[in-house]
């Protein structure tokens, strides 16, 4: 939708967004089999319900979306060679809204996926060879993203889940070499991403999730030429708030129940000639706000009673170097500022973490590897607010 209307004193449009989803399920396939190529790639996408939009003139949007069924996707595939890349994408979503705002917006948003499941796939199997690879597997209850630039964004965010989702990437390939690999797996019952450059953001956010969360990414590959990166990532609710040079302000609760894991594994013959880098990250709660140029105002409560367990398991032979790192946390918030700029962080939170919280890694070589290092790390209730330097350094 494209909405242009005049500017007075208040918003001069108004979009209005209802969409009700009770199939009992959206999916999506895609699906390859070929004996050699120079290049292939799969997509599969699905979503329940979806609402894009561009904002150009003042307006007032709301949004309400709800899912009761299964939303399914599958990538898979196979082949005996690929010269050049191979690319899978599987990307599943109950309920997703996209906007960009050039100017200001004022957004009521409202999220909620029942009882079903969410799933993603992103499967490939190969014989004898590939260049490349490239595996990503996402998986969403809710998703709200909300991007802004020369704006003023006042945006109240409701989620709420009790959708069990699940991410998987996995990679066969036990007689294969493979160049480079790079593979990914994320899930979450509830996301928003919002902020933008010249906006002053006001974020007001409540999500509640009750399903359980998993993210998996396994990788079985003879010969990792130039090494191999194996990632998953899993959350029960997720909040990021990226500002500059205008305030930026968050807010609100969250609340998970659910069960989140994330699962990395890698068996690797050899690895010659670059790294092997393994990682899981889970958490029940999570805000990031990082803003540069101006206040900003960290506030959100969490409370989480689930169980978060993150683990990285790695086994092969020989090869330059292995690395591994686990992190579990229950609830997790974080708040940088411009450390360079005359403005000021002011943070109010509350974290409650009630869920046994697990971080591991194991890693097992029967040949020289170079270097192997591993970290595992486990915290119940993390915050953190810092400053930092706009140049990165």
């Amino acid at each position: 939708m494209l909405i242009s209307a005049a500017s007075f004193a208040e918003p001069t449009s108004n979009a209005t967004n209802d969409q009700t989803n009770d199939a009992a399920e959206t999916r999506a396939e895609s699906r390859h089999e070929v004996a050699g190529t120079e290049a292939v790639t799969g997509i599969a996408i699905a979503q329940a319900n979806s609402v894009t939009g561009e904002v150009v003139e003042w307006t007032a949007l709301g949004s309400t979306q709800s899912v009761s069924g299964d939303i399914t996707t599958r990538s898979v595939i196979e082949a005996q060679s690929v010269y050049g890349v191979a690319t899978s994408n599987a990307t599943a979503q109950g309920n997703a809204l996209t906007a960009a705002a050039s100017t200001n917006i004022d957004a009521d948003v409202q999220q909620v996926a029942g009882s079903g499941t969410v799933s993603a796939l992103s499967a490939l199997r190969l014989g004898d060879y590939a260049g490349h690879v490239v595996s990503n597997s996402q998986a969403t209850a809710n998703a709200a993203e909300i991007a802004t630039a020369d704006s003023e964004a006042n945006l109240a965010l409701t989620q709420s889940s009790n959708s069990d989702v699940r991410a998987e990437a996995r990679l066969e390939a036990d007689n294969a070499e493979i160049e480079t690999t790079v593979q990914t797996a994320t899930a979450a019952g509830n996301s928003v991403t919002a902020g933008g450059t010249n906006s002053s953001t006001i974020m007001d956010i409540d999500q509640s999730n009750g399903g359980n969360i998993s993210a998996t990414a396994e990788a079985d590959i003879a010969n990792a030429d130039y090494g191999a990166t194996v990632a998953s990532q899993a959350a029960g609710n997720t909040a990021n708030l990226y500002n500059e040079w205008g305030y930026a302000h968050m807010q609100g609760e969250q609340m998970n129940a659910g069960d989140v894991e994330a699962m990395t594994r890698m068996g690797v013959g050899a690895f010659e000639n670059g790294p092997l880098v393994g990682s899981a990250n889970a958490v029940g709660n999570q805000v990031l706000l990082s803003n540069f140029g101006a206040d900003a105002y960290a506030g959100v409560g969490q409370t989480n009673s689930g169980n978060v367990s993150a683990n990285v398991v790695m086994q092969g032979g020989s090869g330059q170097s292995a690395f591994a790192t686990s992190s579990a946390m229950g609830n997790a918030q974080s708040g940088y500022i411009c450390s360079e700029c005359p403005v000021g962080l002011d943070a109010n939170t509350r974290q409650l973490n009630s869920g046994n919280v697990f971080s591991g890694v194991s890693q097992s070589y029967d040949g020289y590897v170079g270097a192997v290092t591993g970290s595992a790390t486990a915290v119940g209730n993390a915050s953190t607010f810092a400053t930092v330097s706009p140049n990165g350094g």
